[in-house]
C-alpha cells in the first residue's frame, strides 16, 4: 500500500471512532438535559471533525468590517 492509502485508512478509522463517540456523547447529554431549558443535542455538536454548514458570515462581510472599516449589515 502507498503512504496515501495508509493515511486515508487512518483518517477513515479516526472519523469512524469519532462518529461512535459523538453519538454516545449526544445520547448522554440528552439523557441528562432539562427539556424545558435546552434543545436536544445532536452528534454533530460533539464531533470535532465534522464540517459545519452553519457559517453565517462570508468573507466579504469580514473584509468590509476589518479592511474597509464599515459597519456590518
Amino acid at each position: 500500500m502507498t503512504l496515501r492509502e495508509l493515511v486515508w485508512m487512518a483518517e477513515g478509522r479516526m472519523r469512524h471512532d469519532w462518529n461512535i463517540a459523538a453519538a454516545s456523547m449526544a445520547l448522554l447529554a440528552n439523557i441528562n438535559r432539562d427539556p424545558k431549558k435546552s434543545q436536544a443535542f445532536g452528534p454533530l455538536d460533539f464531533h470535532p471533525m465534522a464540517e459545519r454548514k452553519d457559517a453565517k458570515v462570508g468573507i466579504e462581510v469580514l473584509k468590509s468590517v476589518f479592511v474597509d472599516r464599515r459597519q456590518a449589515s
